[in-house]
């Protein structure tokens, strides 16, 4: 690192108020902690030698002791100094109002777009990075996955869905190369459904796909074995590590599982974990599950495209992602199907306890095995494996906010 480099730094700590005076005995450095100066320097409390203190003297060496006594720093990654110069930035971000940050993002030459909380982090993670990369701690954790694959099924649907089982009429993926941060390719087919050959009105309203589109549309099964070539395509799993990245639990749970049972294939293995993009995004900007028009809103982009086209919400959740990335979010799987064959037609979603840095590599290629008969979901099933979610243990009223919104995604048009 260069002088110059290092004045800039300087110059940056001071300009958000960090630095607090060396020569002080005791000093309150700006975010209201203590700092505690040694000014003892002459004072060698393992000196064998000293006389033994009185009792009068006892507590003053006791306090002594405690400030000469270097703190027990845990070996581990956050152990380096600087992270706890990173917590202090962080101190003072928080303080900051929205005005402030957007003018600093707008010095740095940062993008100014979104929500208070949006904009913290943004600013957080541009000094985390910067204070890593001069410690030459490593900073390449966004690139565990070389591709993120954006899924976003549409199915069919009626305005009233009681005892109604959803097949897939479109089957988009969108592929975002994760070190470019950006779009490289789609995947894009629609599905002819079988049970339900006839789109009802509501369902074509909602989702713009018509009922020509689907009667010239392959069958899902032939769908599924094109989207397995298309992965050949950019080697995803043999080379190229990937994840796939859904807009809540339902689109594997209620869509893709089921639609396997019914048409007699083998399940996916590479859908069997996923990153849940409302999840990922409640914890890296720490606000509660937002729905994508929210999420996009919060970022400062608007929807572009037809809502409920899954083409189009695939692209959007992509935009989300890429945005993520750019903050320095780093994405990793958060969900799994626990899948029960002797209950075909529903998965059991499981949270992963913390981000795990896992993919789907070791996936491809291999199926999970499904009972061959076809089994309508009755309500009560339906109702058990809603409740059987466990999207996160520690909120209950989390998981309480998904089912109901999962309960009524259709009836309400809204995802």
């Amino acid at each position: 690192m260069n002088d110059s480099s290092s004045a800039q730094d300087s110059y940056s700590e001071k300009e958000i108020g960090l630095i607090c005076s060396d020569n002080a005995t005791a000093s309150t450095c700006p975010n209201g902690h203590n700092q505690v100066m040694e000014n003892h320097q002459n004072v060698d409390i393992n000196d064998q030698q000293s006389p033994k203190p009185t009792d009068s003297e006892q507590t003053t060496v006791s306090q002594i002791s405690l400030v000469k006594k270097p703190m027990a720093v845990k070996d581990g990654m956050y152990s380096d100094p600087v992270y706890k110069k990173i917590s202090l930035i962080n101190g003072e971000i928080n303080k900051m109002t929205k005005d402030e940050l957007k003018k600093k993002l707008g010095d740095l030459r940062m993008d100014t777009r979104g929500v208070k909380e949006v904009l913290k982090k943004r600013l957080k993670s541009y000094y985390k990075r910067k204070k890593l990369m001069k410690a030459r701690i490593n900073t390449s954790g966004n690139c565990i996955y070389d591709y993120l694959l954006v899924i976003d099924f549409e199915a069919t649907c009626e305005e009233n869905n009681v005892n109604y089982q959803h097949e897939i009429i479109e089957f988009p993926i969108i592929l975002i190369d994760v070190k470019e941060q950006k779009m490289v390719d789609e995947f894009h087919s629609y599905c002819k459904p079988k049970l339900n050959p006839c789109l009802s009105e509501f369902c074509s309203v909602l989702t713009g796909i018509s009922q020509e589109t689907v009667e010239m549309a392959e069958e899902f099964p032939s769908v599924l074995q094109r989207v397995e070539e298309w992965f050949k395509k950019f080697q995803l799993g043999p080379e190229n590590k990937f994840a796939i990245i859904t807009d809540g639990p339902w689109d594997v749970s209620r869509f893709l599982y089921p639609q396997c049972c019914l048409t007699q294939v083998g399940f996916p293995k590479w859908a069997r974990k996923w990153v849940n993009i409302r999840k990922s995004y409640s914890n890296f900007y720490h606000c509660r599950p937002r729905k994508l028009e929210e999420m996009l809103e919060n970022l400062g982009m608007q929807f572009e495209g037809h809502l409920h086209s899954g083409l189009h919400d695939s692209r959007n959740i992509a935009r989300i992602v890429i945005h993520m990335l750019e903050d320095g979010c780093q994405l990793r799987v958060n969900e799994y199907l626990k899948s029960d064959t002797s209950l075909c037609g529903h998965g059991e979603v499981r949270s992963i306890a913390r981000d795990q840095d896992s993919d789907n590599s070791d996936d491809m290629g291999d199926s999970l095995k499904v009972n061959k008969k076809s089994v309508e979901i009755s309500d009560e099933v339906l109702q058990a494996s809603l409740k059987s979610m466990k999207l996160d243990d520690k909120v209950c009223e989390k998981e309480v906010e998904d089912i109901d919104d999962l309960l009524t995604y259709y009836n309400n048009q809204k995802t």
